[in-house]
């Protein structure tokens, strides 16, 4: 079976992870022991798991005309995935902190910088890059309104559109109806669908209310060590999370999504599973990129 030809247009942000003994209080200052630098951007971490889980990959993006734009462009080509990426000579290159606590949890600061400068009119010059793909993936680290102008361009011709509508916010009704797939984690599933999310049943009714949103086929709602959520027009069901040793979330939904976008060359469960499996292999790894999976890893969790 021909694999699938995806187009991401998305983030690109260079990530400082910081190791915390716990959040910062009130004026109070803490001394890491330790950090590390990695490449990331939900953008780019869908695009290089989605290429090494066996996809053909084009990543549409913005960044600095910087040494961290270096980096990315470099990484790109070396992951043999096809650059559409603009050089912003005004705005640097996305930069984040992700801040990792004993309990593996962890919360990010962004700073979005060239990413914001991706522009509907940017998309258009490479229109025919959605036109011939089979999937278009879209997150929100970029303007609405470019990724809005993407997905329209999508639905013309009938590219599945996949949806992950990270970081959260709640005026994105537009995006949602021009969406198959859409794929939160709890707290954005929370606020799209306007109620609590903290568990599998809430989960599918939140999942519920966004599909009534005017998704097409299906509404994921990932739910970490509980793995995910899914509601369709026609079922619903629960996906267990795979077992693993958990390092560093960072990077987990993104994989999910990627490897998720790969395997809807099959059936909708089975690509359910394979996203899980992909998933769970980020967390026992440090950093974002580093982190992602190969396919062939991916296929041997599913087994065990």
């Amino acid at each position: 079976m021909e694999p699938n030809r995806i187009a991401i247009v998305g983030s690109l942000v260079s990530d400082l992870v910081v190791w915390l003994d716990h959040l910062p209080r009130k004026d109070e200052s803490q001394v890491v022991a330790r950090w590390e630098r990695h490449l990331g951007g939900k953008g780019f971490n869908q695009a290089v798991t989605a290429r090494r889980c066996g996809g053909m990959v084009t990543m549409i993006g913005r960044a600095g005309d910087d040494d961290l734009a270096d980096g990315f462009l470099a990484k790109l080509d070396a992951e043999h995935i096809d650059a559409h990426v603009g050089r912003d000579a005004e705005a640097g290159t996305g930069m984040a902190m992700p801040m990792i606590l004993p309990s593996g949890d962890n919360s990010i600061v962004l700073l979005p910088r060239a990413n914001m400068a991706l522009r509907p009119e940017h998309v258009d010059e490479v229109a025919d890059v959605i036109r011939d793909a089979n999937v278009l993936m879209l997150q929100l680290e970029v303007p609405l309104d470019t990724s809005i102008r993407a997905a329209t361009i999508a639905k013309e011709v009938g590219t599945m559109v996949i949806f992950n509508p990270a970081p959260a916010r709640t005026d994105i009704d537009d995006l949602l109806a021009l969406s198959d797939w859409v794929i939160p984690n709890e707290i954005e599933a929370a606020a799209i669908a306007g109620l609590p999310v903290n568990d599998v049943d809430s989960a599918w009714v939140a999942g519920a209310r966004i599909l009534d949103k005017g998704v097409r086929r299906g509404v994921i709602v990932t739910l970490g060590a509980e793995g995910c959520a899914v509601v369709t027009p026609e079922e619903r069901w629960h996906q267990p999370a795979f077992a693993v040793d958990p390092v560093d979330p960072t990077g987990a939904g993104d994989a999910f999504c990627g490897a998720f976008a790969v395997a809807l060359t099959h059936s909708a469960r089975s690509a359910v599973r394979f996203g899980a499996a992909a998933g769970a292999l980020a967390v026992t790894r440090v950093g974002a990129e580093p982190s992602l999976p190969f396919g062939g890893a991916v296929r041997q969790l599913e087994r065990q």
